[in-house]
């Protein structure tokens, strides 16, 4: 049941993912916008006169609101940890966008900061909460597809073509794997969801077709624990695409841009396909109804900090597989921060 106070935010960061965020998250009953803050005042103000609450001066002054009960931060990836420590010393709940954060140290020093503070930290990897990716979590789980065989899956588009130095995914420091980090990590996100965790990756990498710092395509192999392999495609250079194909002894499934595919055979060599239709979904309201329910009832969010950690590991296990031209355990990249994850 809900409670009957929605839960108060705090928006960190309020740019162009926070207003396209906040435009469904609103639609939320459990929680409500307190007021905003981001370095530059002007877009602070432009997104409180879109969505309403108070313009804090600072970040602190944000945080010491005591109608503030969390924050939300989606700021750049290397503005992630600074908040989520600030905040949790004060008490607040903290949604950070995906990635984590850059880096696992960081990443294992806010998990911690919110672990002792007794605060949720929930990280927004928000493609498993979309339609799509729900259906095929049910067909999935239901055995319809039989014994799973491999997995395929791609997300890309053309974002990095138009990158400068001004903006901060341009700087491999600000975005280490370029779409790897900024685009696959939904994948591997939503691949952990209906699979388990990854074990080990064999990746390939290119940086030949754009001008800026970042890598512009990635070849991925993954080894889940559970022995299942996949494929993960991705790239800042072409048209948009966004799938995922599952391979089972029975039938495969296939999802792509709102479309779900089953292919069956009718005999050994030939296929009939059925598709339905799925519902987008809101999965901005879907993420901030889980993390007021986590907050009220203080368990731990569907994508709490293990979940970015791990999804997170696979990024720097896919850069450094690259780079060595060897698999890699997630485990190695992790190193002491595995403890987190178990």
């Amino acid at each position: 049941m809900r409670a009957s106070t929605p839960i108060g935010i705090g928006v960190v960061g309020t740019g162009g993912w926070a207003r396209s965020f906040w435009a469904d998250a609103q639609e939320s009953k459990d929680v409500r916008l307190v007021g905003c803050w981001n370095r530059t005042r002007e877009r602070a103000e432009k997104f409180a006169e879109a969505y309403g609450g108070t313009v804090a001066s600072t970040l602190q002054d944000l945080i010491a609101d005591p109608e503030v009960e969390a924050i939300a931060n989606f700021s750049a990836n290397a503005y992630h940890a600074e908040p989520t420590e600030v905040a949790a010393a004060a008490g607040k709940h903290v949604f950070v966008d995906k990635p984590i954060a850059n880096t696992v140290a960081e990443s294992a020093a806010m998990i911690r900061a919110c672990e002792k503070a007794g605060v949720t930290l929930m990280v927004g990897h928000s493609t498993r909460y979309g339609g799509e990716a729900r259906t095929l979590k049910q067909i999935v789980d239901s055995g319809r597809l039989g014994q799973l065989v491999m997995v395929e899956a791609n997300i890309s588009h053309s974002g990095g073509t138009r990158l400068s130095a001004e903006k901060w995914r341009w700087h491999w420091e600000e975005a280490p794997g370029g779409p790897l980090m900024q685009l696959s990590i939904h994948a591997f996100d939503t691949l952990h969801c209906f699979f388990g965790p990854t074990r080990r990756v064999t990746a390939l990498s290119t940086k030949d077709l754009e001008t800026s710092e970042i890598e512009d395509v990635f070849l991925v192999l993954l080894e889940f624990e559970s022995g299942l392999l996949a494929y993960v495609g991705t790239n800042y250079i072409a048209p948009p695409v966004h799938f995922v194909r599952i391979y089972g002894r029975s039938e495969n499934v296939y999802a792509e841009r709102g479309k779900i595919t089953h292919v069956i055979p009718t005999d050994p060599w030939t296929t009939k396909t059925e598709e339905m239709e799925t519902p987008r979904g809101n999965a901005a309201a879907a993420e901030m109804d889980e993390f007021a329910r986590a907050i009220r009832t203080k368990t731990e969010p569907e994508t709490g900090g293990k979940e970015g950690l791990l999804a997170l590991g696979v990024v720097w296990a896919c850069i450094e597989s690259a780079r060595q031209g060897r698999a890699v355990e997630v485990r190695e990249v992790l190193g002491e921060a595995a403890g987190l994850v178990e």
